[in-house]
């Protein structure tokens, strides 16, 4: 019987013992000077603000350190996935990734440390407040005993001062020394940092899946759309974002029945704006349903512009059926489906800056009221639907 070679090589291989203790001073200074990147499949992977808030709270309060993270170092170029910058998101020239250290895991706790310690724009709403002792979200004026969280782990000293000297309630010595020591434990605060050397691609990618089955999942699509990455296009922040937020300011937030249809349903509302403007016949598969998108083909299109072009046109129908659903809400039934919404988008996609006449928005409240998705049977009949709703505009 002959062992494994790859058995007897691993037998002795110890990847624990490559860990190190790292600072988040010194891991924000690392993501400043563009030692710590990402692999480009984690760019669609984002917190909201509310998570920002738990990490800060814990990292003050909590008992127990926060959980490791993972690095893969990059020594032979020639074997790391394409990496992009940590938080911009540009694409890195692969001749310069001698010596980067990539994330595998924690690049949300990176992110959010990092903003603070940048006083980045996104966090202006998040606050430290003495009295209640935690930070929490406030969007509206600054109440007493409030710090912005980019104030009080900012980078620059002078800037944390010169804040505490222009609130009165911040010139107590005690207070000033409560802050500071606040100050203090976050740059201090240690990360154990698990280091892997050259892993390729697909190693990469299986670390990262292990790491992460608990937790937040880069899907098939969003993996398809990697590519804008390399036009400089950021499908999360230009698009599905947007595309998500206006819908939930218009309380339609909960027809996203699941989490990956954040990124799904604004993939397949691309297909009309596809069709109207490469000018093609409107096909049956082109509908805006989660089963007709078409990511790959979305993130082929050479032209930037172009891509950019297809999001404008989209947001623009976002827009007009948002409008359209709480002008006319005496008329038309309460939305039970994300497809009631995304057949209005597609529609106004296609008819594009006309208006519709009275005649036509009768047709079109007639379709709303009378088409049921909750039919069950295969998609022919759903695309069906969308075919009856375009056909108003002829």
């Amino acid at each position: 019987m002959r062992p494994n070679k790859k058995l007897i090589e691993f037998s002795t291989y110890d990847p624990t013992k490559d860990s190190r203790q790292i600072s988040i001073k010194d891991l924000c200074n690392d993501i400043e000077e563009g030692k710590i990147i990402l692999p480009i499949f984690q760019t669609f992977i984002r917190w909201n603000i509310q998570k920002a808030v738990e990490l800060f709270n814990f990292q003050l309060f909590g008992k127990a350190a926060v959980s490791p993270i993972s690095i893969n170092l990059i020594e032979n170029v020639d074997l790391a996935v394409n990496q992009v910058a940590f938080v911009d998101r540009k694409p890195i020239e692969k001749n310069s990734l001698y010596g980067k250290m990539s994330v595998n895991d924690g690049q949300q706790r990176l992110t959010c440390n990092y903003k603070a310690f940048v006083n980045h724009k996104d966090f202006e709403h998040i606050f430290l407040d003495i009295t209640k002792g935690e930070f929490l979200i406030n969007k509206d004026a600054r109440k007493k005993g409030q710090i912005p969280v980019g104030i009080i782990y900012n980078n620059d000293d002078v800037i944390f001062k010169k804040y505490c000297k222009s609130k009165n309630e911040f010139q107590d010595f005690d207070i000033v020394g409560l802050l500071t020591d606040v100050r203090k434990k976050f740059f201090s605060y240690y990360y154990i940092v698990n280091i892997a050397k050259d892993l390729s691609d697909t190693e990469q990618q299986s670390w990262f899946d292990v790491l992460n089955r608990a937790g937040s999942r880069v899907t098939d699509v969003e993996m398809d759309l990697v590519d804008l990455m390399g036009k400089e296009i950021d499908f999360y922040s230009e698009y599905s974002l947007p595309f998500y937020e206006k819908l939930k300011e218009a309380s339609l937030e909960d027809l996203f029945i699941q989490k990956s249809t954040e990124v799904t349903i604004p993939v397949a509302c691309l297909n009309p704006a596809y069709e109207v403007f490469f000018n093609r016949k409107h096909s049956n598969n082109f509908c805006p349903i989660a089963s007709d998108r078409k990511p790959k083909l979305i993130a082929k299109i050479n032209n930037a512009d172009d891509v950019r072009h297809l999001f404008t046109m989209t947001l623009k129908a976002v827009d007009r059926t948002v409008e359209f659903l709480e002008k006319k809400n005496m008329d038309l039934k309460t939305p039970s489906n994300i497809y009631y919404v995304t057949y209005l988008i597609g529609f106004f996609i296609y008819a594009q800056e006309k208006e519709i006449t009275l005649e036509k928005e009768k047709n079109l409240i007639e379709w709303y009221n009378n088409v049921n998705f909750s039919v069950k049977g295969d998609n022919s009949i759903t695309r069906k639907f969308f075919t009856d709703l375009i056909a108003i505009l002829d």
